[in-house]
């Protein structure tokens, strides 16, 4: 061996070799798949608390309308509506909800009960579990269990 050849073999080296650069992709491409559900969990029962909320908020606006005009208020999503919330983020085009009003379905008298009625907006989350949630003036809310309320 000549002295160029071992001067080439004793110097240190530095950086990865391909095995260890593989290794470490292979370790971060599996840490991200098992935490990618969890964040998808996570984003869908923060949109559904945001619908929820949305829902008993709007509830507690028909009441306070209810004590003054002795009667509950029907609206759909519009851009025209200044009374009512009808959707559920901070605004139309991020909320996750469109929310409706209409009257209960076994009553036709808007002065004894509405059913207020948060609708997953298609173009921003789908929720296969629950879908819509709606709750009631007379404290009936579906869908019931799974977790949707």
């Amino acid at each position: 061996m000549s002295m160029m050849q071992r001067s080439l073999r004793s110097r240190p080296r530095h950086g990865f070799t391909l095995i260890e650069l593989l290794v470490v992709l292979a370790i971060l491409g599996l840490l991200a798949s098992l935490s990618w559900n969890g964040y998808r969990q996570h984003v869908t029962r923060s949109r559904r608390a945001e619908g929820r909320a949305a829902v008993l908020q709007v509830l507690l606006q028909q009441e306070r309308h209810h004590a003054r005009q002795h009667r509950y208020r029907v609206f759909a999503p519009s851009a025209g509506e200044t009374e009512f919330r009808w959707f559920s983020g901070a605004s139309e085009r991020t909320s996750a909800y469109r929310i409706e009003a209409t009257a209960c379905p076994d009553t036709t008298d808007l002065s004894m009960c509405v059913q207020v009625t948060a609708t997953p907006r298609a173009e921003t989350f789908i929720d296969t579990r629950c879908g819509a949630l709606s709750a009631d003036t007379m404290g009936r809310r579906t869908p019931a269990g799974n977790g949707c309320w």
